[in-house]
């Protein structure tokens, strides 16, 4: 097989590559602190229930072993591990035939934030776009991030993330991060069901709330809603927890109580000076 890559030969297995062509395959980006990974059995292991609901096989010891040897290599103390997978090809055309994967592991310097998620309260906005719905892909953190993309296109600079909703005007996510609300005392964000991506960290924080016994609600949440819940904060594998300032209908002193409570029983690496 012949292929160019702008204008020249290219490696003959990006003309096969299942992840390039039909987004078959999976992600996770996981926190490096330390030149250590954080949560990085449980990244791990929700990488691996995805690539399953795609009938794809995430070998952990493999991945686990290989990323120890890439930071080793690098020498990278703080930052950001993306590891990808996705199905080997076994032929052109959208039919998958095995579960076998191509595995590609990149480390990134921490992008730069505009405040620092540990003191500022961050501002968000909401996307025109709405979210579609596909229940056989929710909660997936699957190679297609098009609608991501697309509400990402005209970010303003002063905007900290930009939030989801669905046709329905409920709140699903935000471009990169889980939502939460807290309204008298109990914690809410929005069911995974129908669209969005079910975060690790947002996983960490509803097992947290469990053990502390805060009230958990995982139910819609209407846009009209934010006017009338006492807290907002984000969650997200890089900078853990970011307590909202304003949304739209929205603005508090931020983090708000239980926010800095869940900040403080999670134990996030702090984000790093020279990155804000």
């Amino acid at each position: 097989m012949t292929a160019w890559l702008d204008g020249g030969p290219a490696d003959p297995r990006l003309a096969e590559a299942r992840g390039l062509h039909y987004g078959d395959g999976v992600f996770r980006t996981l926190r490096v602190h330390r030149g250590e990974l954080v949560d990085a059995a449980g990244q791990l292991a929700h990488l691996a229930a995805d690539a399953r609901a795609l009938a794809l096989h995430a070998p952990q010891e493999v991945l686990a072993a290989e990323a120890g040897q890439l930071l080793q290599t690098a020498a990278l103390a703080d930052g950001a591990l993306k590891i990808l997978l996705w199905r080997k090809a076994s032929g052109r055309g959208y039919r998958p035939q095995g579960g076998d994967c191509h595995r590609l592991l990149s480390l990134h310097p921490l992008p730069v934030l505009r405040l620092d998620p540990a003191t500022a309260g961050a501002r968000v906005d909401l996307a025109a776009l709405r979210l579609g719905e596909q229940p056989a892909l929710a909660g997936i953190k699957h190679l297609n991030r098009l609608e991501q993309v697309l509400a990402s296109r005209d970010w303003p600079a002063a905007i900290d993330e930009r939030l989801l909703a669905n046709d329905q005007d409920e709140l699903i996510c935000g471009t990169r991060s889980n939502l939460f609300a807290v309204s008298e005392g109990r914690l809410w964000t929005p069911r995974l069901d129908r669209a969005g991506v079910a975060g690790r960290t947002r996983a960490r924080v509803l097992a947290l709330a469990e053990a502390a016994g805060i009230a958990v609600q995982i139910a819609p949440l209407p846009v009209a809603a934010l006017s009338s819940v006492q807290e907002l904060f984000l969650s997200n594998s890089l900078f853990g927890l970011w307590g909202v300032a304003e949304a739209p209908g929205f603005r508090a002193s931020a983090p708000g109580p239980l926010t800095r409570r869940l900040m403080q029983t999670l134990a996030h690496p702090p984000w790093k000076a020279a990155a804000c």
